[in-house]
């Protein structure tokens, strides 16, 4: 995927509201162990643990839950001679956990013995697709991308999605020559989950172009698409595929806004459901780079740009969402000056305003081409890449974030 690094006017950001980081003593947590599943995802964390708060208000910004006027606090620690002193130490939002790797997951086949020592790590990789949320047993499925400068699968800048036991990959740059005449593929892929197997559905009438760095997400049994990028142009289309269209007839459908603003032609950005919206965030058009934030009413079909407050984050592209509960948090991307970026943000989507943290921990590199994924209350970031890494990065750690440490 290419990056750009023309600057886009974005609001001035407004004070956020303070923030509290609640404080786990060390040895009330429960270490998980396992393979890459939300009930056992990893081995236990690497790194110590310390203190930690968030970007402070200024006088007259809200108040948060178990805050004082000052600013964030944390709750008491006991002060029991009993309690062991590596105890006390506090737990921070982020943490990283290093990688179970078990035998691949093959299908039982006569006369085929399955295999017994470690799948590969998946990772380095970025430009891979991974569904915003894990499925129902809690599984994590990664797909596409580049890898340590090779290509393990034909495709690069995809998405995909879950619904049910059902994994649906659209789009990607598919060329292996770019200079080549070829058209990307715009190919609609489901693997079922059950049977392992793959299956390119036929679809009849119009559909939308293939392309790359585009969005995807899922509502109801609708399956949307917006925006990305072919062959230098640029897109602000919404589509939509409804998979009970499976049992009858297989049809694209292109969303026509009833009407007002839309947002502008992008490619990069992150796109995510909540109630009958969907959200879009940042990406760029090749010229200017976007912090905007807006919304679609899935029910009146309207864009929305919203007005929001708080810290607004800079302008970035290829970075990497996630929602809990009513949140929506945002990891790294590429900036204007094409450095790759290391910040979390968080946009509540009750009150529209955007969150900005300090001090949370272990927290990942800065990155761009990496996704993310909510499992419960926890945010995983899997791979990326940096054009200038600050350290040698352990590609066998995955970093994650326990939102129930961050109080609103």
């Amino acid at each position: 995927m290419s990056f750009f690094s023309r600057k886009k006017q974005h609001p001035t950001a407004q004070p956020a509201a303070n923030v509290t980081i609640t404080q786990t003593p060390i040895g009330q947590q429960q270490q998980p162990s396992g393979s890459l599943r939300s009930d056992n995802p990893l081995d236990a964390p690497s790194g110590s643990a310390g203190a930690g708060s968030s970007g402070g208000g200024q006088p007259g910004s809200q108040r948060t839950r178990g805050s004082s006027p000052n600013g964030p606090t944390a709750p008491p620690q006991s002060s029991s001679s009993s309690q062991p002193a590596q105890q006390q130490r506090p737990a921070y939002p982020w943490s990283a956990r290093r990688l179970n790797l078990p035998p691949p997951v093959v299908l039982n086949k006569p006369g085929v013995v399955p295999p017994t020592s470690p799948s590969p790590s998946p990772f380095p990789r970025y430009g891979h697709a991974l569904p915003s949320t894990a499925t129902a047993a809690g599984d994590l499925y990664i797909f596409g991308g580049l890898t340590g400068g090779e290509v393990p699968s034909p495709r690069v800048g995809t998405c995909q999605c879950a619904v049910s036991n059902v994994l649906i990959v659209w789009g990607g740059d598919t060329k292996s020559d770019p200079k080549s005449n070829e058209k990307q593929d715009d190919g609609l892929y489901l693997l079922n989950l059950v049977s392992r197997e793959w299956t390119r559905v036929t679809v009849h009438g119009l559909g939308p172009v293939g392309r790359y760095g585009h969005a995807v997400t899922t509502a109801g049994s609708k399956f949307i698409v917006f925006g990305g990028q072919v062959d230098g142009k640029f897109s602000n289309e919404l589509w939509s595929f409804d998979l009970n269209a499976l049992r009858t007839r297989a049809v694209w459908e292109f969303v026509e806004p009833a009407g007002g603003e839309v947002p502008a032609r992008r490619t990069g950005h992150v796109c995510l459901t909540y109630g009958e919206k969907i959200f879009i965030f940042g990406g760029t058009d090749g010229q200017y780079h976007y912090s905007d934030t807006w919304s679609f009413d899935l029910q009146t079909r309207q864009w929305s740009e919203l007005q929001c407050i708080g810290f607004i984050p800079t302008p970035r592209e290829g970075h990497a969402a996630a929602v809990v509960d009513d949140v929506i948090y945002v990891f790294g991307g590429r900036g204007v000056d094409g450095k790759d970026l290391s910040d979390l943000c968080a946009f509540n989507i009750s009150n529209q305003r955007w969150y900005m943290f300090q001090n949370m921990g272990p927290s990942p590199s800065g990155r761009s081409g990496h996704a993310m994924a909510s499992v419960g209350a926890q945010v995983y970031v899997l791979g990326g890449e940096s054009l200038s890494p600050s350290k040698t990065e352990d590609h066998t750690l995955v970093h994650v974030l326990d939102t129930s440490q961050i109080k609103y």
